[in-house]
């Protein structure tokens, strides 16, 4: 629960907390937060001190990978039914409601501002208007284009998408060529020729299920009767022969490349991974498990070097969007991975993947005040592993700031 107690803002101040974690593995008790009057991270105040109290501040979080659109949904969209049939459910549900899209975006980005979340990777479809009270996100125009005839029209589109000018400076623009399945080769090579053209990142879902290995190994199985059913299969678009490492090359061209998932990815093509850190796994824990897919490889990544990152996905296919959720059910999961892996994993390494880790993902002098506050009362400093029992404890988000500025919905409330 949002607490009322915390400043709006704490540009031009400084903030003490029973303890600071600046970043994985480093914890400072008693710190002291300091912030300049536009929201950058500096050394010292000369001012007061606004002791917080049983507080811990930690790095705000990452969200690597999230469809805000589809934040109307009290839950996820039943359990059990294979892949292709939720993909027709939610595009049903998408059509139907149309009309509230737009809803459900300013939804999901007051979900995530309330639990923690200062900076996402949005798959997106239009242009939100980010309030002072939302997060910092990257926005990635999805495209979908299975046949020839739409990659002209696509690629018209996605660059109109990247000359636009957002009116915030919270907002950055990324493509993304949804899916193997969905976006024909050619188009998909030269959406990545754009990106580089313009400098910007690429999110790709990619070795998400067995059916699109099977899809592109031999041109058959369940996604060609879902694509079927949406009227965009042709015998000739996949001749079989072809792998995700197929779609992994071009990304090496880019600063800044998202494959989304990778939950079917082989060793080859993890072994390339390590080879090209520039791109980045984002593994989307709850919703791999809701999937009842196989066991994901990321701590073998981890283990080769591969770059790492961390989403919700969409409400489809999660209970909520909380980051700090992602992170707590991981810990419950995995005991035997460190606690500050865990927060790497969704902090600066979050950053580093949406190309914003010189401005976020940890408290560092010259970086946004990008910083949530977690209940600290129950947490013994002596103990250690203070990171380890907030997330054994699944500790109450109390405060989010971007800039330096609150940005949970407890702002603007009288302070206690």
């Amino acid at each position: 629960m949002m607490s009322d107690r915390f400043p709006n803002s704490i540009r031009g101040q400084a903030i003490r907390a029973k303890a600071i974690v600046p970043a994985a593995n480093n914890i400072v008790t008693e710190g002291v937060v300091a912030v300049d009057p536009s929201g950058k991270m500096i050394d010292s105040n000369s001012g007061t001190v606004d002791d917080l109290g049983d507080v811990i501040v930690l790095p705000g979080f990452v969200n690597a990978h999230v469809h805000l659109e589809d934040s109307l949904h009290n839950e996820p969209l039943s359990s059990g039914r294979p892949f292709c049939d939720w993909v027709r459910a939610l595009v049903g549900w998408r059509r139907a409601n149309e009309d509230r899209l737009t809803e459900g975006v300013e939804s999901g980005l007051r979900e995530s501002a309330d639990s923690g979340t200062t900076t996402l990777g949005e798959i997106s479809r239009g242009m939100p208007e980010l309030g002072e009270s939302d997060p910092t996100a990257v926005l990635f125009h999805e495209v979908i284009g299975l046949l020839p005839e739409q990659i002209e029209p696509q690629l018209e589109r996605a660059r109109q998408h990247q000359q636009q000018t957002p009116g915030d400076s919270r907002i950055h623009l990324g493509l993304s060529p949804h899916a193997p399945y969905s976006v024909h080769p050619e188009l998909y090579v030269r959406l990545i020729e754009l990106a580089a053209e313009f400098q910007a990142p690429v999110a790709v879902h990619l070795a998400e299920t067995p059916e699109e290995l099977e899809l592109l190994n031999s041109g058959s199985g369940q996604l060609v009767h879902m694509l079927t059913d949406f009227g965009v299969w042709r015998d000739d678009l996949f001749t079989g022969r072809r792998r995700p490492l197929d779609y992994l090359r071009p990304l090496v061209k880019l600063q800044h490349a998202l494959v989304i998932h990778g939950n079917y990815l082989d060793n080859a093509e993890i072994d390339f991974l390590a080879q090209h850190p520039q791109i980045t796994v984002v593994y989307c824990p709850r919703t791999h498990a809701f999937f009842g897919h196989s066991p994901h490889p990321w701590r073998q990544m981890l283990a080769k070097g591969v770059s790492l990152a961390l989403g919700t996905d969409g409400r489809g296919s999660n209970p909520d969007l909380s980051l700090w959720g992602e992170l707590c059910w991981l810990r419950r999961q995995f005991p035997e991975v460190d606690s500050d892996e865990l927060l790497h994993l969704g902090t600066a390494a979050g950053a580093k993947a949406l190309g914003m880790d010189e401005q976020t993902g940890t408290l560092e002098v010259g970086k946004w005040a990008d910083l949530v506050l977690i209940d600290g009362s129950e947490i013994n400093l002596a103990d250690g592993d203070v990171v380890g029992q907030l997330m054994d404890q699944q500790a109450t988000v109390l405060a989010t700031y971007v800039q330096g500025q609150r940005i949970d919905n407890a702002v603007g409330k009288e302070l206690a």
